[in-house]
């Protein structure tokens, strides 16, 4: 069997604030095969962002090991980079407004190809054909496309080096949901044409349903669960899961069945420190054994797992 695409092992990020020290990512393993789609979903300051830094070299590693393609990423060098790279929320910001398309877009190709001009001019418009642009694109500034317009040319820019791995966070939640549904396209299209692998990094679980194949559920910085996207939407286990899932808008709120699991109180300090579950403090059933002793990571019927005290194993559900 060939190496996966991309390894996480036991990966934690620390932050300093003066004597105090906030665990953003709290000893994450995933692994995400080739042409496969891991999807990594919470609220906002579950980790997400700071995960997808750390898998793509961007912030340095506590502890734990990133491996891409096999070999470890821990501290990257330039021929593995060109094999990772990161789509960010908000194109506008991440694209230089002072140049041109063609600049923004021959940038990795300087760093990363030998090419000559003509070769990467050339090479420019197939990356605008490739995520449906006209070629003329390349000599307009960013402020001359609409907001979908520019998503396409900062993935342009990201498939530039033929990567293997593309990490996008957050990359639709900006963009109305018409133009959504066209980047999701387009995302699938690329991977059927490129081979590419995804992480996709996401709050909206209706978007994670229809494009990914693995989720990956965090909460203040650890993985409560995980297993097939399907299985996660329909028959979550972890009581953090099914608070999310039950979030979700429906078309018909008289239509929902049961009550909606209810979250206590507000998410922890990021700066304390947890002898039982990370969650306890919020979930509907949690008992005192929740609060003193680290949850368990149980195997869930339909695949995956979740870290609770208070799931089944036969059941996919908690008891």
């Amino acid at each position: 069997m060939s190496d996966p695409a991309l390894e996480l092992d036991g990966v934690s990020v620390e932050f300093r604030q003066g004597r105090r020290r906030l665990r953003a990512v709290s000893d994450v393993s995933l692994r995400l095969e080739r042409r496969h789609t891991l999807a990594v979903v919470g609220e906002s300051g579950s980790g997400k962002s700071t995960l997808a830094r750390a898998a793509t070299g961007l912030v340095p590693l506590s502890s734990g090991t990133v491996r891409l393609l096999g070999r470890e990423f821990r501290r990257p060098r330039r021929d593995q980079r060109r094999h990772i790279q990161l789509v960010f929320q908000d194109p506008y910001s991440s694209l230089d407004p002072s140049s041109v398309v063609r600049s923004s877009l021959a940038e990795p190709l300087i760093v990363h190809e030998r090419l000559s001009k003509q070769d990467r001019n050339k090479r420019i418009a197939e990356l605008l054909r490739d995520v449906g642009l006209p070629a003329d694109a390349a000599d307009r500034y960013p402020h001359e496309f609409s907001g979908g317009q520019r998503q396409r040319i900062a993935i342009a820019r990201a498939i530039a080096t033929r990567p293997d791995v593309l990490v996008l966070d957050e990359a639709v939640s900006a963009l109305d949901v018409s133009t959504q549904n066209q980047i999701l396209e387009l995302l699938a299209d690329l991977r059927r044409e490129h081979g590419l692998a995804y992480v996709f990094i996401s709050h909206n679980l209706g978007v994670v349903r229809w494009i990914a194949d693995e989720t990956v559920v965090m909460y203040m910085g650890h993985v409560v669960e995980t297993g097939p996207a399907e299985r996660v939407h329909v028959s979550p286990a972890h009581p953090y899961t099914q608070a999310l899932i039950s979030a979700m808008p429906v078309p018909d709120p008289a239509a929902r069945r049961g009550a909606r699991p209810l979250l206590k109180g507000e998410p922890p300090d990021q700066f304390e420190v947890h002898r039982g579950c990370v969650f306890a403090g919020r979930c509907p059933i949690a008992e005192e054994l929740c609060h003193t002793t680290p949850p368990p990571r149980v195997d869930v019927a339909g695949g995956g797992a979740a870290v609770c005290h208070k799931v089944s194993n036969h059941e996919g559900g908690t008891a």
